[in-house]
């Protein structure tokens, strides 16, 4: 068998001539270099704890990524459903908004019919009592007194129970306005413009919110409905506001809906 012989360098010089004219074969050169330290067959130990580890990592980033990916996965989906609830929402509020458009657009031309009819017979019995000259005085400040009785509270009678729907639909907007600003922290823009629209409506009709009572005030059976109590240790708060629930609307000074509020009721008188 052929062998090395070593340079200043470290390297083996290896003769060619020895290569190509005799039995020099692969084995022997492994052997020569295995016997040198320069090759070795098979992995040290470090090598294979490292190679694990390498593994392991991997596996832990894999691991880690697949966790992650299913976390976006679930996020994503309860966002796609939140997006869908407040579409259906927003659908079922237009179409209650349309539906009493609609019903405000009968109730006005009915009214439109019945005002001329109306006008139409008083001005007819107004005709034939002023025919008599020793009653026509009397009879023109009677009829002229009941037209305007009649022309100021027959508008309104018509349009009252369309007012009292649109204010059922302003507590709903209301209502779900509050709860999206629990949910999310602010308030849909939308919302707050359909509320705002529909307050400038019952405005233009003569109908606008009442005074909201505070905490503690004395309660106003002329002015506030309860519906619950809220019970006390303190017996100055008995009989007292706890909280308004919906606010109170008013024309003029007729209560179209008084307040709904919660009083306060101490435990002390209950026993």
């Amino acid at each position: 068998m052929a062998e090395f012989k070593k340079q200043k360098s470290g390297d083996f010089e290896i003769n060619r001539s020895e290569i190509f004219n005799s039995d020099y074969y692969f084995d022997d050169i492994i052997e020569e270099l295995s016997e040198s330290g320069l090759y070795s067959g098979e992995y040290t130990d470090e090598e294979k704890d490292k190679s694990d580890d390498d593994d392991n990592v991997k596996n832990e980033i894999s691991e880690k990524m697949t966790g992650i990916k299913d976390d976006l996965g679930t996020k994503i989906q309860k966002i796609e459903q939140k997006l869908l609830n407040f579409s259906e929402m927003f659908f079922n509020l237009k179409s209650e908004l349309i539906q009493t458009i609609q019903k405000m657009q009968n109730n006005l031309l009915l009214m439109k019919f019945e005002t001329e009819e109306g006008i139409g017979k008083v001005s007819s019995i107004l005709e034939d009592k002023i025919a008599n000259d020793s009653v026509k005085e009397k009879a023109f400040e009677e009829l002229y007194s009941q037209l305007e009785s009649y022309k100021r509270n027959f508008v309104f009678s018509a349009m009252k129970p369309v007012i009292l729907d649109m204010l059922l639909l302003y507590d709903r907007i209301e209502n779900e306005i509050c709860h999206r600003q629990l949910e999310t922290g602010n308030p849909e823009n939308d919302l707050v413009s359909y509320r705002d629209e529909l307050l400038e409506i019952l405005c233009r009709n003569d109908v606008i919110p009442m005074e909201v009572s505070n905490e503690g005030d004395k309660f106003n059976p002329e002015k506030s409905n309860a519906v619950d109590k809220c019970e006390t240790d303190d017996p100055d708060l008995d009989g007292k506001i706890c909280k308004v629930l919906k606010v109170g609307f008013k024309r003029g000074v007729a209560i179209i809906r008084p307040e709904i509020v919660q009083v306060y009721k101490s435990k002390a008188g209950r026993s």
